[in-house]
Formats: structure tokens, sequence, C-alpha cells
């Protein structure tokens, strides 16, 4: 917001709210401010945000469903006026702290945890029920009131985003509460908080992990929550879990009191995560790497499993499955399966490839894709009319060179919205940056991995071991945003062997 736009210390916006003090987010389009309503007398939150209209629409929808929740830990919202140039939102102002000062200093006891999250999780039903989503779930964002209420901050609705999303949110929420981290595989906006921890995968460590002695349900909930091959339950649901769980601090119920809502949906289907295990997808790979190692091992066997001639011969299954067969494990024949590295990516190493269109203008800020930092990222352009970049062009995408040829086992790729189609192309060499160039990568480079469409906020596609340099993170239909079409990727992590 410039100083033309944006109102200041003193000035009266809607005859009714003076502006007492600039709180936060001073150099953003979303500005927070303590005021006045010299009408009735009382301190009140403004959330600023520049510019108003179309861009401010969804903020104004969700200010709307939020005053109609009645729901003791949402915040009150008692007014939403767009002028234009700028909207604003007139909330109840909390006087107490942030949850994130609070975790900053350290986490909470499960059963703390759990009747926060699940107050939270009330909130977030709520909006639901009324079409729209919060959008910005983390610990900045919830507030701990001098009287000992869990307020949940006015949602900002932003195009894209899905009760799933939220949810997840919800699950990230609930880690932080009992380690003190953030989850990256969640992303959001300045939590304050370090990272979560993470095994040789990159996979986040389960809370139990992390703090020794937490109920092994409580972390295998927590866990599902945050898996993204997992349909997470409702938010009206996982409240039910929460407080359920928050009866025994988060330990097994007894067997009378098993039959939760969650029983058949999300808690039990996995069990504690062992660093010594791939992800699913990598432990595909794994698996048809161990296929081929039998193969080389046991001759005509081989045969029989790969090609089907005949029956599967005695033991075959144990060799596939990993199970222990009696040979001799230091044997001249055995071949041992790497496990995916993490490739050293620079920002010397990639670059943004983009048809000709009649500009080529979107490669600035593309190494923030690279550093690690889910709160920062490389964004397009907003396009109109159309998802597949307005149908100017094909597509748009990162091109990483590796170094030297290696073998792709799979792209991990974070975005801040969902919606988007992605996949991955590759070539074995670079034929310049430049549009002649980028039409070349279109026209020439071969499909590393199928495209992933509507595809969630973190992905993380399989490409099979494939052997090449030069990988596209190709992009070819963006999610919905601001009346338009644009996506930002926070993070996109390369996995080789």
């Amino acid at each position: 917001m410039s100083s033309a736009e944006v109102p200041s210390v003193g000035d009266l916006l809607a005859e009714r709210y003076r502006l007492e003090e600039h709180v936060g987010g001073a150099n953003g389009h979303r500005q927070l401010w303590r005021g006045v309503d010299v009408l009735l007398h009382r301190s009140v939150a403004v959330v600023l945000r520049s510019p108003g209209g179309e861009d401010a629409a969804p903020t104004m929808t969700a200010a709307v469903a939020a005053s109609r929740t009645h729901v003791d830990s949402m915040v009150d919202v008692y007014d939403a006026v767009d002028e234009g140039r700028f909207a604003y939102v007139v909330r109840e102002w909390v006087n107490g702290s942030s949850l994130r000062g609070v975790l900053e200093q350290q986490p909470l006891e499960s059963g703390h945890a759990l009747e926060l999250v699940a107050s939270v999780a009330d909130a977030v039903a709520a909006l639901h029920d009324g079409g729209v989503t919060h959008a910005d779930l983390q610990p900045g964002s919830i507030l701990l009131s001098e009287d000992d209420r869990v307020m949940v901050t006015e949602p900002r609705n932003e195009p894209g985003n899905t009760q799933v999303e939220d949810v997840r949110a919800l699950g990230a929420t609930l880690y932080a509460c009992l380690t003190g981290a953030w989850p990256r595989v969640v992303p959001a906006e300045n939590t304050g908080l370090p990272d979560a921890a993470t095994d040789e995968w990159g996979r986040v460590l389960d809370a139990d992990k992390v703090v020794p002695g937490l109920p092994r349900r409580l972390a295998s909930l927590t866990a599902d929550l945050l898996d993204h091959s997992q349909t997470p339950p409702s938010a009206a649901e996982l409240a039910v879990e929460l407080r359920g769980l928050a009866e025994t601090g988060g330990a097994e119920p007894a067997p009378a009191q098993a039959t939760s809502v969650l029983g058949a949906i999300s808690l039990g289907r996995r069990g504690a995560a062992d660093a010594s295990t791939p992800p699913v997808g990598m432990k595909r790979l794994a698996v048809i790497a161990a296929v081929a190692a039998a193969v080389i091992f046991a001759g005509v066997v081989g045969s029989a499993i790969m090609f089907g001639g005949g029956d599967d011969p005695a033991g075959a299954d144990d060799q596939i499955a990993g199970e222990d067969t009696g040979a001799d494990p230091t044997s001249e024949d055995d071949t041992e399966i790497a496990a995916p590295t993490e490739a050293e990516i620079t920002a010397d190493d990639i670059r943004v490839v983009d048809p000709p269109d009649g500009d080529r203008n979107q490669g600035e800020g593309v190494e923030a894709a690279f550093d690690g930092n889910a709160s920062t990222g490389w964004s397009t352009n907003t396009y109109r009319n159309d998802p597949a970049f307005g149908n100017l062009k094909p597509g748009m995408g990162i091109l990483i060179d590796l170094g030297e040829a290696q073998e792709v086992a799979s792209v991990r790729v974070q975005m801040t919205s969902a919606g988007a189609t992605v996949g991955l192309l590759a070539g074995d060499e670079d034929p310049g940056d430049s549009s002649e160039g980028d039409q070349a990568i279109v026209d020439g480079f071969t499909e590393l991995a199928p495209a992933v469409e509507d595809a969630d906020t973190n992905i993380e596609i399989q490409a099979g071991g494939q052997a090449t340099r030069y990988i596209v993170v190709w992009v070819t239909e963006l999610p919905p945003s601001s009346g338009g079409y644009k996506l930002t990727i926070s993070d996109i992590n390369v996995f080789v062997r």
C-alpha cells in the first residue's frame, strides 16, 4: 500500500472507526490496526486490505460468513466496508497473546493442545458450513485472550484454498502445539516457529519422535492429518475426535469408547513412521529395484517373475517382500538399492521456461522456490479468461540443471494454492535462455512424469528413476486467483539416486 492509498493514524473510517495504532503488516497488501469505535466507545481491530474492489471480494464474503458463525472461538466481526482503493474488516480487539508467542516459549501439554485445536476446529467447521474457508490457520492467527478464550482471527478465504487445506492446517497447528515446530508440508506465512525436523526422506518426523512420551494414538492422528495421500475428516468430525482424545490426554481410549467418529475414517491407517522406510511412492520404486536385483540373483526364477513364464517358484514372494529367505547376506550377487537423496540446486542451476507470448519477464525471484523457505516463492503473472495461461501459450515451467545425468526418483512441489496442473519434462541439453530455446524445450523435451491435474498444494511426482540431466517442472493450468489465474510455487525439492 502506498501512503496515498492507505489511511493513517487518526483517520476516521466510515465516520465511525478511528485508527489509533498500526500493529502489523507494514509492507504488504494487508495491514492490522488497533482502532476505536467512536459510537460504541470500544476498542476494535481494523484489518485493511489494498486494493479493494474485485481483489477484496473473497475477504468481504468471508467477513460476512464469520459474522454469522456465532461460535465462541471465532472473533466477532462487526463490519466490512469496501471503498474501492482499499477495503477493511472491523472485528473485536482481543487482549492477550497469539498462540505463536506461547509456542515460541515452549510447546503445550497434550491435553491442552487437543482442547485448543478442537476449539479452533469448531470455528473452522462453522466457516465451512457458511461456504468459505479460512486460508490462514497458523499460530499467528490464533489468539489466546486474557480471559482464557481461544479466538480464531477473521478468515481470508483466498481463492483456490479448500476445506481440506484448512483441515491439514489444523493438523499442522496441532503438531506445532505438541512440538513447537511447524511442518513445512503445510505452507504458511510467518509462523515464527522453526521448521519441523524431517527424516532422510524429507518426511516430517512423527510428534512422538520429537517429544518422547507422547501417546502413539495422538502422534498417529497428527501424522495422518499431515499426510497428503490420505483424505482427512471434516473440521466438525475432527473437533469431536480431538475432544475424545483430550479426555485421555491423547492416549488410546478404553475399548468401550473406541467407536469414535474417525475410527473408520483416519485413525490407525498407518503405524509409527520409520526413518528407514521410504514414503509410499519411493517404496514402490525400491520394490521395483528389488525385483530387478532378484532377477540378477535368481536367473531363471527372475524370468518367471518378470515375464510371467509359468507359476511363481517357491520363495519368490519372500524375495519381493524383502523378507529373510535364508540367503547369505554377504553374497557378492546381492545388489544394495540406494535410497534417494535430495539434489543440491543453486540459483545458477535454474531458470524460468516461458514460451513466446509477447513477453518473457517472469524470471525474477525463481531462486525463492529453492531456498527451503515455504513463506517465499516464485509467482507467475495473473492471466485472465482461461486457466491455461489465458490460452496464450502451452504452459510455463522451471528448468533445473542437475549438472550431469542422474536418476530422478521424484520431485516434490509445494504451492500456495491448489488446483494447478503440474508435470515433469526431461531433456539432455538446455537449448538456451531465449524465446527460441524455450520453444525448443516445449517441442523437444519428453514427458518424465504424467501431469497431476487439480493438484493439491503439496505433491510429490514420481519420476521412476529415469536418468536425465535437465528436468522442467511444467505447469499447464493455473489455479484461480484475484479474478484471474495465477500460481505461486513456494518450494521444489528434487530427489535422485
